[in-house]
């Protein structure tokens, strides 16, 4: 069986859900008969280029300015790299670098990863360019049930669900595991612990977090763990010392999530949406109950597991929802979800289900 050249492209390089894929699955593709490269397309290549480096990747860099050139420079990377497929996981310069990888003579798969809300002029162009693409025998693949819905109802669009997978690294600790990540990160034997996964942005809502846990519903005394990039104005650490939490917050930055998923006692993801949240997953694997926002992209994954409740996020019945979770007995629960993860989200599934995708065009 030939093997595949496929070009993973996507914007800078950062610790979000399909670099994580990415890095986790880098030995999977070659099981598969395909060889992957990642390519970086924006300003900066991004920090966890050397993540993907150090798992075996060729990464390169190609800045997104001026745009009107970014094509025609993809065009002769695809062509020199003779890839049979151009797998494209960004919305900037979606379009263009679909026909650059057409006219080098690649077939294009393109991962939506996410629910995108737009309107007007802007969703305008969202169909036709979708049309287009279809046209000219582009597959869309949507990362769950939800984006794949947005797709059809907003833009029109028919694309193929391939759930986002996880690392297998993360499963449930044993209780030393667990004591040591609690001692690791300076957290008593009595205390109640949330954790979230993911960089500051509005669209994350972690200030409802913090609102919750100014809220007499919460749990008292409840320590939040937040691990993810901060915004330069460090705005959630100053929003926290307003509420008067600030000493049960800890910012831990971007960084591997298994320790501290470990040492949590409930998960928290309050996104205004989400395409599917890996974080969430992860989470849900190593056995924490979690607490959702009634979001798209959250829904979906929180009909996939007994350990995952929705709310609205409203300080008091965020701080309910966070407070039940955390005492809610998790043996079993905490068992029945890691199971259903496994099923649905495992990494060998979502990379054979890739790469039949990859075949199929090939073929067609």
């Amino acid at each position: 069986m030939k093997t595949l050249r496929v070009l993973h492209s996507l914007n800078e390089l950062r610790p979000s859900g399909a670099e994580v894929m990415l890095r986790s699955a880098a030995a999977q593709w070659k099981e598969h008969g395909a060889e992957a490269d990642v390519l970086a397309v924006a300003p900066d290549i991004g920090p966890f280029a050397t993540d993907l480096r150090a798992v075996g990747y060729d990464v390169a860099h190609e800045k997104n300015a001026p745009w009107w050139l970014v094509p025609f420079r993809f065009r002769r990377r695809v062509k020199a790299g003779r890839y049979d497929v151009v797998h494209l996981h960004d919305e900037t310069l979606n379009f263009w670098l679909a026909l650059a990888a057409y006219s080098a003579g690649a077939k294009v798969v393109s991962t939506v990863h996410n629910v995108f809300p737009l309107r007007g002029k802007a969703r305008a162009k969202r169909i036709v360019q979708r049309a287009i693409l279809r046209a000219m025998g582009t597959v869309h693949v949507a990362v769950s049930e939800d984006v794949a819905n947005n797709e059809r109802l907003r833009f029109g669009n028919t694309a193929r669900v391939v759930d986002n997978w996880y690392d297998p690294a993360f499963t449930p600790p044993t209780p030393e595991e667990r004591a040591r990540a609690r001692a690791a990160l300076g957290l008593g034997e009595h205390d109640v612990v949330a954790v979230s996964v993911g960089n500051c942005s509005s669209v994350k809502r972690h200030d409802t977090v913090l609102a919750a846990m100014a809220d007499p519903a919460g749990a008292p005394g409840l320590v939040y763990l937040h691990l993810g990039q901060e915004d330069e104005a460090c705005e959630e650490r100053r929003l926290a010392e307003e509420l008067g939490v600030a000493d049960r917050v800890r910012f831990l930055g971007a960084r591997h999530p298994l320790e501290a998923l470990h040492a949590a006692d409930v998960f928290v993801m309050p996104s205004v949406h989400e395409g599917l949240g890996i974080a969430a997953v992860e989470a849900l694997a190593t056995g924490l109950p979690a607490v959702f926002a009634d979001a798209p992209g959250l829904r979906s994954l929180a009909a996939a597991s007994p350990a995952a409740v929705l709310t609205d996020v409203a300080p008091e019945h965020l701080a309910r929802a966070l407070a039940e979770a955390a005492v809610r007995p998790a043996a079993v629960q905490g068992q029945q979800a890691t199971a259903a993860m496994r099923s649905r989200f495992g990494m060998a599934r979502g990379v054979a289900e890739h790469v039949e995708i990859y075949r199929r065009l090939l073929a067609s």
